[in-house]
């Protein structure tokens, strides 16, 4: 029987933190693959046996060396995690790609390439999707899966004629690459069985396997994500009530998970669908707590009432901008009015917000950057969570900065980490103005 280890490879322990999560792509997979009788496991290589993160201080801070381990192949990191994965000895080594371990990928598949040629490297998520070409040149990748993976993987590993493979990219036997056409959206969704959640091959009773999507893609523009470029602006796909509140019975009951959480896009998107599940909880007398994602203007009293009544204990606002005039440029959709309305909905059902702040966008002023940080101490959330730009490979923001006269000079996976300084070299605020920002959260805990 075919092995196949799925692995998200190290990206926070670069910086001295970890990421105790699941990624959800490959334990998706992984659910598709053991439901067919696959000899399956899944590595988390950015797991660490312990429950306390860094703050977000000490994250800023660690990205020095986030740099210098990806340009250390020697570091004894690469050599733990190479070990894990020839134990476990695959046919098939599938890594989730998004820009930002790149490098870990093309790191660790070369080493494992010198060490046993005979496993085959595939390649996907967001990353692989948008880069495809670029990356089908590089000698380390023999399949690239782009979009979604269940069926592909599932196809690839079954010996269906490569040709015939939506979605693949691969080369032929003369060494020349193919990329097949792209493969329809999986609909419905319920097809697709449960994320695998028992399949890890290191310690993993750390874990936090409360995480769960209830659809798929994002309406919005917003120029900075990658999200529309993903899955297509038109092409928003939801599972059914019911899968997901089975799902979340699993959760509750087998993994006990203390805080679940709704990683959806745009949770609250479609507004009486968000009644009908969260009624439906309420309907089972699943005691859960719970968290999401969603935008202001996905947010209105009677919603956030039966959110709150199912559960919910955090919301987390994408507010990106305190500037009405940078939230236009980067086609946010929706105003500080609107915004600040929606906090205060939040806040007088007794949920704790959140609100994603960002500074670093092209034109960005010290006066932008000031009306930010006015607006957060204005809406008083209860925690911030900061960033500067990363323009994320495949986004409008990436493909527009020449427009702006701002030249990328830097592999694009140096700009990708939303912790780090590089975009700031190319831009007009000032370090004061910078250091001000990220001194938002003072007196604030992260939630």
């Amino acid at each position: 029987m075919k092995r196949i280890l799925l692995a998200s490879l190290p990206f926070y322990r670069l910086m001295g933190s970890h990421f105790n999560g699941m990624s959800l792509g490959i334990s998706y997979i992984a659910a598709m693959l053991k439901s067919r009788n696959f000899n399956v496991g899944i590595y988390n290589a950015d797991y660490f046996d312990s429950g306390k993160y860094l703050t977000q201080e000490e994250i800023f801070s660690g990205h020095h060396n986030y740099e210098t381990i990806m340009k250390d192949e020697n570091h004894p990191l690469w050599d733990e995690v190479v070990q894990n994965i020839l134990r476990w000895s695959p046919d098939y080594l599938g890594i989730s790609m998004y820009t930002a371990n790149y490098p870990s990928a093309k790191i660790v598949s070369r080493k494992i390439r010198k060490l046993r040629p005979d496993i085959k490297i595939v390649v996907g998520g967001v990353h692989a999707t948008l880069a495809y070409r670029d990356l089908m040149a590089e000698d380390w990748i023999d399949f690239l899966i782009r979009g979604e993976g269940e069926f592909a993987f599932l196809e690839l590993v079954n010996n269906v004629p490569l040709h015939a493979i939506g979605g693949l990219s691969w080369r032929d036997a003369n060494g020349s690459v193919v990329h097949n056409s792209g493969r329809q959206p999986i609909e419905p969704l319920d097809i697709v069985p449960f994320p695998e959640r028992d399949a890890f091959i290191t310690p993993s009773h750390n874990m936090d396997l409360g995480q769960i999507i209830t659809g798929r893609g994002c309406p919005f523009a917003c120029t900075y994500c990658a999200s529309p470029a993903m899955w297509g602006r038109k092409n928003v796909r939801f599972r059914s009530v019911y899968d997901v509140v089975t799902e979340l019975e699993l959760i509750s009951k087998k993994y006990q998970s203390s805080m679940i959480y709704f990683s959806d896009d745009t949770f609250s998107l479609k507004k009486e669908r968000t009644i009908e599940l969260s009624n439906e909880i309420v309907r089972r007398g699943l005691n859960i707590s719970w968290k999401c994602d969603t935008r202001a203007d996905c947010l209105d009293d009677e919603l956030v009432g039966a959110m709150k009544a199912a559960g919910c204990q955090l919301l987390k606002i994408g507010v990106e901008s305190g500037s009405e005039r940078i939230l236009k440029l980067i086609k946010k959709g929706v105003s500080k009015e609107k915004i600040m309305a929606a906090a205060k909905v939040v806040k007088s059902h007794g949920i704790k917000l959140t609100a994603y702040l960002m500074i670093g966008f092209p034109g960005e002023t010290n006066e932008d950057v000031q009306k930010t940080i006015d607006f957060a101490q204005e809406m008083d959330a209860d925690y911030y969570s900061l960033s500067i730009l990363a323009p994320y490979f495949g986004t409008e923001i990436f493909n527009t900065m020449g427009e702006h006269g701002i030249e990328l000079e830097k592999d694009h996976w140096e700009y990708f980490y939303h912790q780090s300084m590089k975009m700031l070299e190319k831009s007009s605020i000032s370090p004061d103005m910078v250091e001000k920002f990220l001194q938002i959260n003072l007196g604030r805990r992260r939630i």
